[in-house]
């Protein structure tokens, strides 16, 4: 190698080390909200949320459902009745150890022995400023699983839901940033317009492993009422707070590329395309539509469960007692028997018609005889 090469070689490294150094300083993060997003996006799916074994305020009580009762109380106890037979048995298929000290457990055909014992604690994911409505995930370990599982719900008005949205993009309310819609993080209720990013997947609260959606739905909701369906499926892709976008005429609506919910990421674009195809677009949502007091979040359908009244008072306490007399006094009632197949007839006796047709039969006469004579 002569002198030549030699200088062309020390030159091409010195470039490409001063060139290195230009872009890292470049790509340093700056202050402030770009800071958060990019020290977020090297962060693991649940980072920004605090994991306690404390149940929530929203979520404390007794809960009754179609097929289930729940307890979360404030003594961190957690149990799950199945309401089987048509709601006619409650089955305590779930709970601590302490449950079996207080009164023990039926052993029948129905019933599982010993009860499942899971292990629980609460992520809040966002609450509203008005303290009514909240979402949270369900970091349950279930006995045969290495990793717990994660389970969104959402508590409006004392109703727990399973197919729920929450509005802005997951950077302003993870961070609690203003709203990109403009005003506060939470808008007025009587603002429905702005991006509202599905925040569930799971199928219930239950003592196996839910079943996990593979797609989900969010909306946009343009200031003329407008609703823009986005279709978001399961990813492999690591999670970030990247924007996507979607067009209608000359608007550009900007939503989250991503979604994380629970331990799970979904997307909306293809590869690493920020333009969203095949937008559905409709003047209201098919379903029914449960809003918070705030406009914050918002519910899908039917509640899965519903807060139980009577001694109920979120500053009181929960006990395991009051729970097992609620599935004591369940299981006190009886079916009513049920109505038979074939109803029992009775004999309609006809005796104008038999006494016409016997008043002209030989065989009788003798009798009649006897009875007019005697």
């Amino acid at each position: 190698m002569d002198l030549l090469q030699k200088k062309n070689l020390i030159t091409v490294i010195l470039l490409s080390f001063l060139s290195f150094s230009f872009f890292a300083q470049s790509n340093r993060p700056a202050e402030g909200v770009v800071a958060l997003r990019n020290e977020a996006n090297s962060l693991p799916a649940v980072s920004v949320h605090v994991q306690s074994e404390n149940v929530p305020l929203l979520l404390r009580g007794i809960w009754q459902g179609s097929d289930r009762l729940i307890m979360f109380s404030n003594e961190n106890e957690f149990a799950l009745v199945l309401r089987v037979f048509y709601q006619w048995y409650n089955d305590r298929a779930a709970e601590t150890a302490s449950f079996s000290e207080l009164k023990l457990r039926n052993r029948n055909n129905t019933t599982k022995s010993p009860a499942e014992d899971l292990q629980i604690s609460y992520i809040t994911i966002v609450e509203n400023p008005s303290h009514t409505a909240g979402v949270y995930e369900l970091s349950v370990k279930y006995p045969h699983e290495k990793v717990p599982v994660l389970i969104p719900v959402c508590v409006i008005d004392g109703k727990i839901y399973l197919n729920f949205l929450i509005k802005d993009s997951a950077l302003v309310t993870d961070f609690r940033l203003p709203s990109q819609q403009g005003g506060t993080e939470t808008q007025n209720a009587s603002s429905k317009s702005g991006f509202y990013r599905s925040a569930s997947n799971a199928s219930g609260i239950t003592i196996s492993l839910p079943v996990f959606d593979r797609e989900v739905q969010s909306y946009f909701i343009s200031e003329r009422g407008e609703i823009y369906r986005i279709r978001y499926w399961l990813s492999e892709m690591d999670y970030t707070y990247e924007k996507a976008t979607f067009s209608d005429g000359d608007e550009i609506f900007p939503v989250d590329k991503y979604l994380r919910i629970g331990s799970r990421v979904y997307q909306c674009t293809t590869g690493r395309s920020s333009k969203i195809r095949n937008i559905q677009k409709s003047s209201k949502f098919d379903v029914t539509v449960t809003y918070d007091s705030d406009g914050g979040l918002l519910a899908f359908g039917e509640p899965y469960l519903v807060r139980v009244p009577e001694g109920n008072d979120r500053a009181s306490v929960i006990s395991s007692t009051a729970f097992l007399n609620i599935v004591e006094e369940n299981n006190k009632r009886r079916l009513p028997a049920p109505k038979p197949i074939f109803p029992p007839t009775f004999p309609k006796f006809r005796w104008k018609e038999i006494t016409e047709l016997e008043l002209y039969n030989p065989s009788t006469w003798n009798k009649r005889n006897l009875d007019i004579h005697k």
